[in-house]
């Protein structure tokens, strides 16, 4: 694997605050809210996070493939859900820093499922 592919799997202490803060988010609309599609509100405020930085990285994340969004109507405007190749990525980036991380050399395949 070289450093370039490892870079685009993997996230990084900019990026993943914003990713675990979709995650939890999306964990508290799922237990709460009955008919839940998996499509969030923009997460447009983050703690030791600038507006115009939360931007850039939400640009990233979707570049990256970790984030997808759609636009919902002209009242709501965009909603952001994790992919499957981000769910991937926030899991490996918790066990690494849990110290679970048990990293093989193999690549992984991201396609999702039709």
């Amino acid at each position: 694997m070289t450093p370039f592919q490892l870079q685009l799997d993997s996230l990084n202490e900019h990026n993943l605050p914003i990713m675990q803060a979709y995650a939890m988010r999306a964990a508290t609309q799922k237990a709460s809210v009955e008919n839940f599609d998996g499509w969030l509100e923009r997460i447009n405020e983050l703690e030791n996070f600038a507006k115009e930085d939360l931007t850039k990285l939400h640009g990233q994340l979707i570049a990256l493939g970790f984030l997808q969004f759609e636009i919902s109507s002209s009242n709501l405007g965009l909603r952001y859900q994790i992919s499957t190749k981000g769910k991937q990525a926030l899991e490996k980036a918790l066990a690494k820093l849990a110290g679970t991380d048990d990293e093989d050399e193999s690549t992984t395949d991201y396609a999702e499922a039709a």
